[in-house]
This record gives structure tokens, sequence and C-alpha cells, in this order.
């Protein structure tokens, strides 16, 4: 408790300032971090035998996902993996918080697999899959650190669940047709 408010609090507050909009600057640092990131995801994708380009033969289901998708992964995971792991905004932020990050959000996803069972299995344990979240999980940190705002890494996270299923065939573990 180094500013004598008790855990709770502080991370009541951490969150309240991870909410807050960003300067409109972040919205710059976010089509950085998807210019590098996506495109190199999406090469790791396919070396693992994971794209199968072409746009989805169900859109019905895309819209489910599209709105599931925005909880379950895109909040739900950056709440854990930047907001709870990374340093508050405006704090310093160190390298290895940062890696402590990226490796525990690659490490959450195998066991999906026991979750969601071996259609999902296929894709979680997939080598090139990994290496992808990895990528984004990176650039998903990066841009935490530099907005000091969970709604960039929301948008970016959401948009390479939306994309990949949309544009590449994934399935989903959420949403069934």
């Amino acid at each position: 408790m180094r500013s004598g408010r008790s855990v709770p609090l502080e991370f009541a507050a951490k969150v309240g300032a991870a909410f807050a909009l960003p300067p409109r600057a972040a919205w710059g640092r976010l089509a950085i971090e998807a210019a590098w990131s996506l495109p190199l995801a999406a090469m790791l994708c396919a070396v693992g035998g994971l794209l199968d380009p072409g746009w989805t033969d169900q859109p019905g289901q895309l819209f489910r996902l599209a709105l599931v998708a925005l909880v379950v992964p895109a909040l739900g995971e950056e709440l854990l993996f930047r907001v709870l792991l990374l340093p508050a905004p405006g704090a310093p932020a160190s390298g290895p918080r940062l890696a402590l990050s990226v490796f525990l959000f690659v490490v959450w996803h195998p066991p999906q697999a026991l979750i969601f069972g071996p259609h999902w299995a296929v894709i979680v344990l997939n080598p090139g899959f990994l290496a992808a979240v990895a990528v984004l999980g990176l650039a998903l940190g990066r841009l935490y650190l530099r907005t000091g705002s969970i709604w960039p890494c929301i948008l970016l996270h959401w948009t390479a669940i939306v994309a990949w299923k949309a544009f590449f065939g994934a399935p989903s573990p959420w949403v069934s047709a």
C-alpha cells in the first residue's frame, strides 16, 4: 500500500483510470500497433495452417460472435492481462512486467482446449496461433502502456478476433451456427 489506501481502492482507481477515454493521439498509436501486429499475426496463423481466406458464409453467426467477442475476450482479457498486470496509467513501465503480461496471455490460451473441446484444441495448441497470440499480446501491452487507456486495446483485440473469423475462416469457441 504505497499511497496509504487499501489494495481494493488502489485497484479500483487503477481500473477507473484505465477506462478513461484516451487522448486523440492514442488512436494514432492504435493504428501503429495494428499496422505491424495484425499482418504479422496473420502470417504466423498462415504458417500454422490456420487461415482459409474468404468472407464468412455465416454473417449472422459473425454478428453474434462480434457481440460476444467484445465482452468475453476483448474486455475480459484486456482487464486481466493489461490493466491488472501492467502499471497504472502514468506509472513507470518495465520490460519484465510487459514480458510477464505477454507470457501469461499466451499461456492462458492452451487450457481453453479443456473448456471448449477438441475443435478448439486444434487452434489453441497450434504453434502458429500461439506465436500470433504473443505478437498480439506485445502490441496490446505496448498500446496500453503508451495510451494509458483500455479502449484502444479492446478495439485492437476485438478487430483481430472478428477479422480472423470474418476473412480467414477461423472457428469460434463461443458461438455455434
